[in-house]
């Protein structure tokens, strides 16, 4: 008689109602509770992102990762090369404005891309980023993401 194991299955909140789940991007774990730390009630794991969120965190991640970086997956990421490190021109702004979108093309299936805007800002050094997207899981809402991309980095607003 075969035993079954079902350890490795996470437990299941069914009256929960989440498509897409993904690890929050500040590591925060929960909060917890009370005097007794280790009851079960207690115990938390890192806070996750749900559905709009995690897909946001998603999209944010490929931004910020080069290729090479993740282990198992070592084309995921963007390379803009020395794009960043070169004097800042609208040329410069369209490539990466290209990159961005054939790289959140292959590698987040869940989305379809309404805009990709890149500006150049030639005083400050660095690019804004506006993206536009919807996610048809979701009756196709829009998501906008927004950023500044310089050589130190992509960051958010």
């Amino acid at each position: 008689m075969p035993i079954n194991l079902n350890i490795l299955e996470p437990a299941r909140n069914q009256s929960e109602k989440v498509i897409y789940r993904d690890l929050s991007l500040n590591m925060a774990t929960g909060i917890v509770k009370g005097n007794d730390a280790e009851s079960p009630a207690n115990l938390k794991d890192l806070n996750t992102s749900t559905d709009f969120e995690a897909v946001r965190n998603s999209i944010i991640n490929l931004i910020k990762t080069f290729p090479g970086q993740k282990i198992l997956n070592p084309e995921f990421g963007m390379n803009f090369g020395d794009l960043l490190f070169l004097p800042v021109s609208k040329a410069r702004g369209t490539t990466i404005g290209e990159t961005i979108t054939n790289s959140i093309v292959g590698f987040e299936p869940r989305i379809n891309i309404n805009l990709v805007e890149v500006v150049a800002d030639i005083e400050k050094h660095e690019y804004e980023i506006n993206l536009e997207i919807t996610i048809p899981e979701f009756e196709n809402k829009p998501l906008n993401i927004s950023g500044r991309l310089n050589k130190s980095g992509f960051y958010t607003y």
